[in-house]
């Protein structure tokens, strides 16, 4: 089961689900790479500090996805899809533009 959620639901989301979750990114050879990151909304961007894998995994690919977990067993996750950029290479930090988001639980 999903609930679309949109970038104007971005705000009132993290409120609800918190600042931290999953970054997904994926390198030149197509291997996934999963780190945990605080997750700061600024303007209309995601912005995050995953480390060095996640930065360089962009220079070949900028799809990330976001995993917020859910507070209760049962409960929807929220899922973000967005375009990613390095925002500053010595701290480490990343802008995400929204492109699309659910919330999403087993049937």
């Amino acid at each position: 089961m999903s609930v679309k959620v949109t970038s104007e639901d971005i705000e009132k989301r993290l409120d609800e689900y918190g600042n931290s979750a999953f970054v997904v990114t994926v390198d030149a050879d197509f291997k996934i790479k999963v780190v945990n990151s605080s997750i700061l909304s600024k303007e209309d961007f995601l912005i995050c500090a995953p480390g060095q894998g996640t930065l360089s995994n962009l220079k070949h690919n900028s799809s990330v996805t976001l995993i917020f977990q859910p507070h209760t067993e049962g409960g929807f996750s929220m899922i973000i899809d967005g375009d990613g950029e390095v925002l500053d290479p010595e701290e480490g930090t990343i802008k995400i533009s929204f492109i699309n988001g659910v919330l999403h639980r087993p049937a």
